[in-house]
């Protein structure tokens, strides 16, 4: 089963009920359980490092460490559809990083460390502008192009009798054209002077 088709399946599994996933084999479930586990983990605590949740994965469950990283990269995938640790992911790790802050500053009862997380977590969370209008692509009209031998289309002045003129150039200048031999190339001992 290729990757995106099995990314997909523990997406639409994941808040699933568990008497609902009769349809899916045993080794599906399986892992369904763990990727939930460890999602729901590195869901709270986004500061957790990915080492961190591969133990995590290994001590609970029957598992060795390989099929541990494997079952993280689908758990990164489904936290914001994020293969590579994008920016999305990272996002959520700075807001979680923030809220720290916050609640640390609240703790102390530090209204200026409270003011500046705030400040921060709306700036980057871009909460001061206006939401983003979505194109109605399917509202686009495509312009049609059609060929033509007019040139007046592009507001160039015609050339007259056309045709005719560039048989008489073909003619006049025929004779000039001569056949140059040429010799092969071997590719390989160029490249190999040029690692030398």
């Amino acid at each position: 089963m290729a990757r995106k088709d099995m990314v997909e399946i523990y997406k639409n599994h994941l808040y699933e009920d568990d008497n609902k996933l009769t349809t899916l084999p045993n080794d599906q479930r399986e892992r369904l359980k763990r990727i939930r586990s460890a999602y729901t983990l590195w869901n709270d605590y986004p500061n957790k490092s990915q080492k961190e949740i591969v133990n995590h994965l290994a001590g609970m469950y029957p598992i060795e460490k390989r099929q541990a990283y494997m079952d993280v990269t689908i758990v990164q995938e489904l936290l914001g559809q994020i293969n590579k640790a994008s920016k999305d992911w990272h996002l959520h790790k700075f807001n979680a990083m923030v809220l720290k802050a916050y609640d640390i500053a609240e703790l102390k009862q530090d209204a200026d460390a409270m003011q500046k997380a705030a400040n921060t977590y709306a700036k980057y969370n871009q909460l001061d502008k206006e939401e983003s209008v979505s194109l109605q692509y399917e509202e686009i009209n495509v312009q049609t192009f059609e060929p033509s031998e007019d040139p007046t289309l592009l507001g160039i002045k015609p050339i007259k009798n056309i045709r005719e003129r560039i048989d008489y150039f073909k003619k006049k200048y025929e004779q000039d054209i001569t056949d140059i031999t040429y010799e092969e190339i071997d590719i390989q001992q160029l490249e190999k002077y040029a690692n030398q």
